[in-house]
C-alpha cells in the first residue's frame, strides 16, 4: 500500500521518513508534488494523483498539514475515501500531520487506509539515535537536551556537528562537548532554571556563578527577577497539578508549556513544600517592588537573595 501517513513535528525527521519511502519504493525518478492543505484542498490533491504523469510513469503526492481542518468538507472526504479504496498504483500518496483529533469515526475510518508511520520527537532517543555508533558520556546527552530539547532542528544540526566534529576517535567527553558547544541566547529561562536549582540545593557558590552568567546577557535586575518568580511559580503551579495524578504531557498541556519544560520542574518540586513555594514568589514580588520604588539597591537585591539562603 502506497499510502500513508506521517506523524510528528521534525522537518528533517519527516523529510529523512519520506527519502526512506521514496528509496524503498523505488521511486527515486518520480515527480514529487507537494500540496498544502491549509491552502489547498484535498480534492485538487487527489485530482493530481489521479492524473497520469507524461514525463516519467511514477508520482509522489505529498499533502502537508493533513488536519482536522483540512477535512471539513464532506466532498474532499468522499473523494480522499474513494481514491484510497482504488488507488493508483504509480502513486505515493503521503499525507504529513503535526497533530490529529481521532476520536471521529470519519477521521478513524480513513487512517485505517493509510500506512501510519509516528516519528519519534523524543530529543533525548533522537540524540542518542544520531551517536548509536558514538562512544559518549551520558552528560552529553543530558547536555544536548538542556540546550536544544525545545528546538528539535537546532538540536539536530548541532548533534550532526559534533557528531563530525569527532569523526576520527567516536568519542566524546562531557568537556569536549561543553567546549564546542554554544548555548542558544533564548536560554535565559533555562539559566533561571539552573539558579533556582542551586538554591533549592543551597549551593551558594554555583547560585552566584550562574548569576553572574545571567548577568552576562546585559539582563536588568528587574527582568531577572521575574525570570526567577516566573521559574517558582511554575515549581508551584507543576506541584498543584502533579496531586491531580496526571500526567505530565496533561501538566504541560494545562500550563501550555514545553514538557521538557515540566520535567525539569519536576526534578526540584521534592525540595519544596507549597507553603514554602508561595512564600518564596510573595519574597520576590516585594523584593521588585522595593527595586521598582528606589528602596532598595537593584544591583545588588539579587545577591542578597541568593546569600540569604538558609
Amino acid at each position: 500500500m502506497n499510502n500513508y501517513l506521517i506523524k510528528g513535528t521534525s522537518l528533517s525527521l519527516t523529510n529523512k521518513k519520506i527519502e526512506q519511502i521514496i528509496k524503498d519504493n523505488k521511486f527515486t525518478d518520480a515527480i514529487i508534488n507537494t500540496y498544502d492543505l491549509d491552502e489547498d484542498s484535498i480534492t485538487s490533491l487527489i485530482e493530481d494523483a489521479d492524473t497520469i504523469s507524461f514525463l516519467t510513469p511514477n508520482k509522489v503526492i505529498i499533502g502537508k498539514n493533513f488536519s482536522n481542518n483540512a477535512l471539513l468538507k464532506e466532498k474532499d472526504v468522499i473523494t480522499l475515501n474513494k481514491y484510497l479504496d482504488n488507488p493508483n498504483d504509480s502513486v505515493i500518496l503521503i499525507f504529513i500531520a503535526t497533530s490529529l483529533d481521532t476520536r471521529k469515526k470519519a477521521l478513524k475510518d480513513l487512517i485505517n487506509k493509510l500506512t501510519v508511520i509516528d516519528i519519534n520527537d523524543n530529543p533525548k532517543s533522537i540524540i542518542k539515535d544520531i551517536f548509536k555508533d558514538y562512544n559518549i558520556e551520558y552528560r552529553v546527552i543530558n547536555l544536548l537536551e538542556d540546550y536544544y530539547s525545545d528546538d528539535l532542528e537546532r538540536l539536530i544540526s548541532e548533534c550532526q556537528k559534533l557528531k563530525l566534529a569527532f569523526l576520527n576517535t567516536k568519542k566524546i567527553t562531557y568537556k569536549e562537548a561543553l567546549d564546542l558547544l554554544v548555548k542558544p541566547l533564548n536560554k535565559q529561562d533555562s539559566l533561571a532554571f539552573d539558579l533556582v536549582r542551586e538554591i533549592a540545593l543551597k549551593d551558594k557558590r554555583k547560585a552566584i556563578n550562574i548569576y553572574t552568567e545571567l548577568l552576562n546577557y546585559n539582563i536588568e535586575s528587574y527582568a531577572l527577577m521575574g525570570l526567577l518568580e516566573s521559574q517558582y511559580r511554575l515549581l508551584y503551579q507543576v506541584k498543584v497539578l502533579l496531586k491531580k495524578n496526571i500526567s505530565n504531557k496533561e501538566i504541560a498541556d494545562t500550563l501550555e508549556v514545553h514538557p521538557f519544560r515540566v520535567k525539569k520542574a519536576l526534578e526540584l518540586t521534592r525540595f519544596y513544600t507549597l507553603k514554602e513555594l508561595r512564600t518564596i514568589i510573595k519574597n520576590i514580588s516585594n523584593i521588585d517592588y522595593e527595586m521598582k520604588s528606589g528602596q532598595v539597591e537593584k544591583d545588588l537585591v539579587l545577591d542578597l537573595f541568593i546569600l540569604n539562603i538558609d
